[in-house]
């Protein structure tokens, strides 16, 4: 669903012209019923904060019909922080689509084997570099006490945090196992695992230079849209997505107008149609915005 029309300029791609847009679908920016978008670098600046105008695009969104999913790495219960004032109108598309909620709502859940994610933890700890693995569970991420010194960081992500001695020994309910290279080194050791057999019968991404994601065969954001589809009776093709990087891939490729942001990964076009302004310029409002006005009439 890639377009070859994506283009970079001064390290940055350059952002789609809205103006007479047509999917190949036949869609149009009139028909778009669910927006969703990653978080980091994507609908969150470079400092982190939500964008302006973000409350008001959800209002009017809200005002014409159409959804807004967080689709995101991070846990629900962390989005259920960040967004408290508007889990009335948005779904929550957490842990890369491992459990999705509309309001109080679970519209699906994943769960991850105990053994899958104790080997993954035995790998990591033999294998893992300076990677520390955590256990995604529903209330809290699993990370070893050794870790500790790592907090303020992973806080950052996890807003409940439960420290046991041994991964190796827990026995709780999850949905994702995930890998922090303090050091940015992500890629290099997906390749590697990927080398070695690790992700065979899995899905795994990498999400940005610190992270390794790793989810059950088939769950990824892109299935998490279709999982929301056939709840809410929407089609993909009338949704909107916004990503940066290589967990957002299947979301891209899924939604009839996938966008990545300006400031996206590199080899991120392959999977987008579209490009947003980059997340310092609050890209995801001002595509968001040309829906407002295209399903107004203006």
């Amino acid at each position: 669903m890639s377009s070859s029309a994506i283009s970079r300029d001064a390290g940055l791609f350059v952002p789609t012209d809205l103006s007479g847009l047509v999917t190949p679908e036949g869609r149009t920016l009139s028909d778009v019923k669910l927006i969703a978008s990653d978080m980091d670098r994507t609908l969150l600046d470079n400092n982190g904060e939500l964008p302006a105008g973000f409350e008001r695009m959800l209002d009017e969104l809200h005002e014409q019909g159409v959804y807004f999913a967080a689709a995101s790495g991070r846990p629900v219960y962390t989005l259920r922080a960040m967004f408290e004032d508007y889990l009335d109108r948005m779904v929550l598309i957490g842990d890369n689509g491992g459990y999705i909620t509309l309001g109080n709502e679970v519209l699906y859940e994943s769960i991850m084997p105990v053994s899958t994610y104790r080997r993954l933890a035995q790998y990591v700890n033999e294998k893992g570099g300076t990677g520390s693995g955590n256990v995604c569970a529903f209330d809290a991420a699993y990370i070893e006490e050794r870790f500790r010194d790592r907090d303020a960081f992973y806080r950052t992500f996890y807003y409940e945090i439960k420290y046991v001695d041994d991964l190796l020994a827990l026995d709780v309910p999850a949905d994702k196992f995930t890998v922090m290279f303090p050091d940015g080194t992500s890629i290099e050791h997906f390749e590697e695992m990927k080398a070695d057999g690790l992700f065979e019968g899995l899905s795994a991404a990498t999400s940005g230079p610190n992270w390794i994601d790793v989810m059950e065969l088939g769950v990824d954001k892109g299935a998490g849209l279709r999982h929301v589809g056939e709840v809410l009776g929407i089609d993909v093709a009338d949704m909107m997505a916004f990503g940066d990087t290589f967990n957002d891939k299947e979301m891209l490729s899924t939604a009839g107008f996938g966008f990545m942001v300006a400031n996206a990964t590199p080899g991120m076009e392959k999977y987008a149609r579209y490009v947003a302004p980059s997340n310092d310029e609050a890209g995801v409002v001002s595509v968001a915005r040309a829906v407002i006005e295209a399903r107004r009439g203006c």
